[in-house]
């Protein structure tokens, strides 16, 4: 059996373990808040990030639909010229042809005399 004086120093290296164990614990908590703390900030700049990205995203793609729009413009208004004229030509075709059919002088002027 352990004496009294057996007793006290078991008391006192576990009391030391204790202490030590608290130290070490301490210091893992410390580190815990260390690592919370970067984290914390690690994401907050993430975030901000994103934000920005998804900003540019949003300005690049509202760029490109008003291109696209204005593009869509031109061509209508393009298209719709050109159809105009083309018919505008045909009706020129068209009138000269008949004139000139109503004259009588159709077959006395050479094709590539006429103006097309």
């Amino acid at each position: 059996m352990l004496g009294i004086k057996d007793l006290k120093e078991e008391l006192a290296n576990t009391s030391a373990e204790i202490k030590e164990m608290n130290a070490m614990i301490g210091k893992m908590s410390e580190n815990i808040l260390i690592l919370s703390r970067e984290m914390a900030n690690s994401m907050r700049e993430m975030t901000s990030e994103l934000h920005e990205t998804n900003l540019s995203i949003r300005d690049s793609l509202k760029v490109t639909s008003e291109t696209i729009q204005k593009m869509s413009d031109n061509f209508s208004i393009a298209l719709e010229n050109a159809l105009s004229k083309m018919t505008n030509m045909s009706m020129e075709v068209n009138m000269k042809d008949t004139i000139l059919k109503s004259l009588g002088i159709d077959g006395l002027i050479p094709d590539f005399l006429k103006k097309k």
